[in-house]
C-alpha cells in the first residue's frame, strides 16, 4: 500500500506509504548502529547522540521529485543535543526554529493515510497516532499497551513465567520462548506458525572432527554452563591401537566441533582412559548443578572401574567399595544409565545389574559382575532402563528380562536393598525400552532379545495382554498373551525404539536386525492393519510387521537406533546407521529420506537428533569408524564425529540434550541432569516414546517481522528523520541483529542510504525504532524513501517468518513543511 503527502496551504509537503504495526520494545537504534546512551557531536562523521538516541545523518541523493535528473543532494549534517545543527564545514545554524507552528507538526512525526500529525509524546502504530506506550509492547487487534515487563502472547499481554531452556521446563500449555529464555502461554489458536513440508531431508555438513575412531553414541549437554552444549565422545583404538577397548574421553564444542579437552590415560595424574566399546552418560553427580561425565574405564582382569569427571575434565571419583577398594564390573559393549533413587540432586549410576551411589560407592553388584546382566550371552553388555513400573513413586531397574526393586535409605553410607521384582522366562535376556503401548496409564517393557522382540507387562513381567488393556482376559490363560515376534533379517536385534511412527496417536516399536530394519505395530482394539503383502493377518493383540528396510549389519547385528519427527506432523522418522550408511527412514512406510556414507562398527551406536550448537535448529549427529565393513563400489570409509543440519533450517526444533543410550525426555532436565523425581515418560503429554527427542509446545511458533516508516520533523528544515519501526507481530522472538536497509527511491533498486541491524531482541509484540537523519530536499523539492527489514529484496531473508510479505514500507514525496 502506498500513501502520498502533498503540499498544503499550511506548508505540509509530505507523503507516507505502506506503514505497518509499530511499537517499541524498550530500544531505539540508529543507522549508525551504536553509541546509544551517550551524548556526542561528531560534526564530521555524520553521527550524533541526543537523549540516549544516536542518529546518523546522510546526504539525500538524486534524482528527487521536482529536481532535474542530474541533481543530487549532498552534505551530511549532525544534530547536537541543544537543537542546533552543525554542517560538515563547521557552520552552525539554529534548527529549533525551522518549523514554526502547531500546524507544521513541530517536533512530531507524520504518519498514516492521509498523513496526520503525531505530536511529540505519541507514536505511529499501524497507521494510527497513539500515545507513547511506556513498555513499548503492543498487543492484540486494538494495539493494547502492555505493562512494563509483559510480552504479547496469543493477543494478550502476559508476564513471562519460569526460566527455561526447552518447553519441558514449563507448565503444561506453555512453551519456552528461546529468545527470552522464559516460559510463555502457548497461543491458542496459533495464528503465526510455520509447518514444515518436505518429502526428503536436505542435510548439509555443519562440522566434523576426524582425529579418532568412535564406536559408541555420544552424549550432549552444556557441561560448563555457557549456554552452548558440548559433545562427549568415547574413542576407540586410540592412537591407532589395534585394541578396540583402548579409548579416551574427548569433549568437543557443540557449536564448532573443535576439541576442548581430552582425558589421556595418565593414572599418576588422576587421568584415566576409557573402555572404547562402551557408551558414556552425562549428568550431575557432584552437586554443583552442572552435568558431569560418567564413563567406563579401561579393562583390567576382564573388568573395568567406573570414572566420573566434571565438565572441565577434573577427576571426581573412581568406583569403590565402602572400605575404598576399587569396585569393578564387566561392561564390554554396555553403557551407563543415570537415574535418581534417593531424591537428591545427584544421579546414581546403573550398568546392567550394578548400582553405584553418586560418589562412586558400589551399593549393588549382582554376582560381583552385574554389568553384563541384560544382554545375550554372545554379546555382553547391559543397557538398563530405569522407570517406576509399580506406580508407587519409586523407580525400578529393568536390566532386561528382569526388573529390580530398590529400597534406598539415605546415610553415610546409604543402606540399599535391591530385590528381584520379576523375571520373565519366555525368552532370553536382552535390551529394554519402556512405554505404555495400550495407553492405559501403566507401562510395558519392550525387549529385544536374541532374534525376537517381546512385550512384557511392567508390573508383573508376564507377556503383555495385548487383547485387553485391563489384563482380565489373560488372567489364568497365558496362551492369550501377546507372543514374541521374530526380528526380520535375523541377528540378535538391537536396542528397541518406541514412537508414533504412523501418526495414529498410538506408539509403535522398531528394532534393527542383521539385514533388515523393521517397524512393528500391535493389533490393538481398533487398529488399522498395514502390513507387507504376503504377511499373515495378525491375531488380536499380536505384534505384526509394518515394513522392513534392507540394511547391512553382519557383525554385531545389535545396533541401536533413535527417532525424531523432522516435520512435526505426528509421524516420527527413524535414524539408523548400519555398516555402510546413516539413513533416515519414513516411519510410515520405510522410504529412505536421507542417506549418508558413514562407516560404522555397529556396536550399539546410533545417530541422534539434538540441537548441538544451541542455534534453535535441530541437527543430526553421528559417529564413524574405519572398520565399518562396507564394500560397496567407490565407498569411502571415514572416522570421527559429524554434525549435519538442514540446508534451510526447516527441521522442527528440538532439545539441546541427549544424555545416555537409554535417553527419554523425562529422564533428563534441559540442563542435562537427572531430575530429583522423574515424571513418567509414558503419561507426559506428547511423549510415551523411547530414544526419541522432541521439542514440546511451540514447535510451530514463528515470528512475523513488520516495518512502518514514518517521518520525524524535529530537525526540519535542514533534515528529515526517517523512523523505521520494526515490530514482531508473531508468536516467537527474534534475536538482535535483524538487518534494516534504508533506500532513497521507491524500492530496493534505489540508492542504499544506510544498512544497519537491530540491537535488541524482538519479543512477541515488541519493537525497535531505527532512525536515520537525511538532508531534507531544498525548496519545493521532495524525495521518496523506502525501508526493508531482513532483506526481502534478496529472498526470504535470514529469519523464517509466517508472513514474508510485510517487511517493507515506502514514503513518497517527502519534504520538510514550508511555512506560509
Amino acid at each position: 500500500m502506498q500513501r502520498t503527502l502533498w503540499g498544503l496551504s499550511s506548508g505540509w509537503l509530505l507523503a507516507l506509504v505502506g506503514a505497518v504495526g509499530c511499537g517499541d520494545n524498550g530500544g531505539t537504534v540508529t543507522a549508525s548502529g551504536g553509541n546509544t546512551g551517550s551524548t556526542t557531536d561528531s560534526g564530521t562523521d555524520g553521527t550524533a547522540s541526543t537523549a540516549g538516541v544516536t542518529t546518523t545523518v546522510v546526504p539525500t541523493t538524486g534524482p528527487t521529485t521536482g529536481m532535474s535528473g542530474d541533481e543530487t543532494m549532498t552534505g551530511a549534517t549532525a544534530v547536537t543535543t541543544d537543537g542546533t545543527a552543525t554542517t560538515t564545514d563547521g557552520i552552525t545554524s539554529d534548527s529549533s526554529s525551522t518549523t514554526g507552528g502547531d500546524d507544521l507538526c513541530e517536533g512530531g512525526t507524520l504518519c498514516g493515510e492521509p498523513a496526520t500529525c503525531c505530536p511529540a509524546g505519541n507514536e505511529c502504530l499501524d497507521d494510527n497516532c497513539l500515545p507513547q506506550c511506556d513498555s513499548g509492547v503492543h498487543c492484540g487487534p486494538d494495539l493494547e499497551c502492555c505493562a512494563i515487563g509483559n510480552v504479547c502472547s496469543g493477543a494478550e499481554c502476559v508476564m513471562p513465567g519460569a526460566p527455561c531452556q526447552d518447553s519441558y521446563d514449563c507448565q503444561p500449555g506453555e512453551y519456552c520462548e528461546q529468545t527470552l529464555g522464559q516460559c510463555l502461554p502457548q497461543p491458542d489458536p496459533l495464528t503465526c506458525e510455520i509447518v514444515p513440508e518436505f518429502d526428503t531431508l536436505n542435510a548439509v555438513p555443519e562440522w566434523s572432527w576426524i582425529e579418532e575412531e568412535v564406536f559408541s553414541s555420544p552424549a550432549v549437554a552444556d557441561l560448563d554452563g555457557d549456554g552452548v552444549p558440548e559433545v562427549v565422545v568415547n574413542t576407540t583404538r586410540y592412537k591407532d591401537s589395534d585394541d578396540y577397548t583402548v579409548g579416551v574421553i574427548i569433549v568437543l564444542d557443540g557449536a564448532t566441533g573443535l576439541e576442548k579437552f581430552r582425558i589421556d590415560h595418565e593414572p599418576a595424574n588422576n587421568k584415566f582412559g576409557s573402555h572404547g566399546r562402551t557408551t558414556v552418560a552425562v549428568g550431575d553427580v557432584s552437586g554443583d548443578g552442572l552435568p558431569d561425565i560418567v564413563y567406563t574405564g579401561r579393562v583390567s582382569g576382564g573388568k573395568s572401574p567406573i570414572h566420573a569427571i566434571d565438565g572441565m575434565g577434573n577427576l571426581l571419583w573412581t568406583s569403590h567399595t565402602a572400605n575404598n577398594v576399587s569396585a569393578t564390573t564387566r561392561v564390554d559393549n554396555g553403557g551407563i544409565t543415570l537415574a535418581n533413587f534417593d531424591d537428591d540432586d545427584q544421579a546414581e549410576i546403573v550398568i546392567g545389574a550394578t548400582l553405584f551411589d553418586h560418589d562412586g560407592l558400589v551399593v549393588w553388584n549382582l554376582n560381583n559382575n552385574g554389568g553384563i546382566v541384560g544382554s545375550p550371552a554372545s554379546y555382553a553388555g547391559g543397557l538398563s532402563a530405569v522407570a517406576d513400573l509399580t506406580g508407587d513413586g519409586y523407580p525400578e531397574i529393568i536390566s532386561g528380562k528382569q526388573a529390580w526393586s530398590v529400597a534406598w535409605t539415605p546415610g553415610d553410607p546409604p543402606t540399599v536393598a535391591v530385590t528381584e521384582l520379576w523375571n520373565n522366562t519366555d525368552g532370553t535376556d536382552g535390551w529394554p525400552a519402556i512405554a505404555d503401548l495400550d495407553q492405559n496409564g501403566t507401562p510395558e517393557v519392550i525387549l529385544a532379545a536374541t532374534g525376537n522382540v517381546r512385550v512384557l507387562d511392567g508390573l508383573t513381567g508376564k507377556l503383555w495382554c495385548g487383547i485387553d488393556p485391563t489384563g482380565v482376559l489373560c488372567d489364568g490363560n497365558d496362551g492369550m498373551r501377546t507372543q514374541p515376534r521374530a526380528i526380520p533379517g535375523g541377528g540378535l536385534g538391537g536396542p528397541p525404539t518406541v514412537a508414533d511412527f504412523d501418526g495414529d496417536g498410538r506408539p509403535e516399536l522398531a528394532v534393527a536386525g542383521a539385514s533388515r530394519y523393521t517397524v512393528f505395530d500391535l493389533n490393538r482394539d481398533g487398529e488399522d492393519i498395514v502390513k507387507p503383502n504376503g504377511d499373515p493377518n495378525p491375531a488380536a493383540g499380536a505384534i505384526f510387521r509394518v515394513w522392513s528396510a534392507t540394511t547391512q549389519d553382519q557383525s554385531s547385528n545389535a545396533t541401536g537406533s533413535s527417532v525424531f519427527d523432522f516435520q512435526g506432523d505426528g509421524a516420527a522418522e527413524v535414524t539408523y546407521n548400519d555398516e555402510c550408511y546413516a539413513r533416515v527412514y519414513s516411519g510410515k512406510d520405510g522410504t529412505v529420506l536421507l542417506q549418508i556414507e558413514n562407516s560404522s562398527a555397529t556396536i550399539h551406536e546410533y545417530p541422534l537428533v539434538v540441537d548441538a550448537d544451541a542455534d534453535g535448529n535441530s541437527e543430526l549427529l553421528m559417529v564413524a569408524t574405519n572398520v565399518g565393513g562396507c564394500n560397496a563400489p567407490g565407498y569411502k570409509q571415514r572416522k570421527g564425529v559429524f554434525l549435519y543440519g538442514d540446508a534451510g533450517d526447516g527441521w522442527v526444533p528440538t532439545r539441546r540434550v541427549w544424555t545416555q543410550h537409554t535417553y527419554h525426555v523425562t529422564g533428563t532436565t534441559s540442563a542435562g541432569n537427572v531430575p530429583a523425581k522423574e515424571s513418567d515418560n509414558w503419561t507426559t503429554p506428547g511423549l510415551n516414546n523411547y530414544r526419541q527427542n522432541v521439542q514440546g509446545e511451540g514447535v510451530f511458533n514463528a515470528p512475523d517481522l513488520t516495518v512502518q516508516l514514518s517521518i520525524g520533523l524535529g530537525f526540519c528544515a535542514e533534515q528529515l528523520e526517517l523512523i523505521a519501526t520494526v515490530r514482531n507481530e508473531g508468536a516467537l522472538g527474534v534475536p538482535a541483529g535483524v538487518i534494516v536497509d534504508f533506500y532513497q527511491g521507491q524500492d530496493a533498486t534505489g540508492t542504499l542510504l544506510q544498512s544497519t541491524v537491530t540491537t535488541t531482541a524482538l519479543l512477541p509484540g515488541g519493537s525497535e525504532k531505527v532512525k536515520l537523519l537525511v538532508q531534507a530536499p531544498p525548496g519545493n523539492m521532495t524525495a521518496d524513501y523506502f525501508v526493508e527489514v531482513d532483506e526481502p529484496s534478496k529472498g526470504n531473508g535470514a529469519i523464517s517468518e509466517c508472513n514474508e510479505a510485510n517487511n517493507t514500507d515506502l514514503t513518497t514525496a517527502a519534504a520538510c513543511p514550508s511555512p506560509g
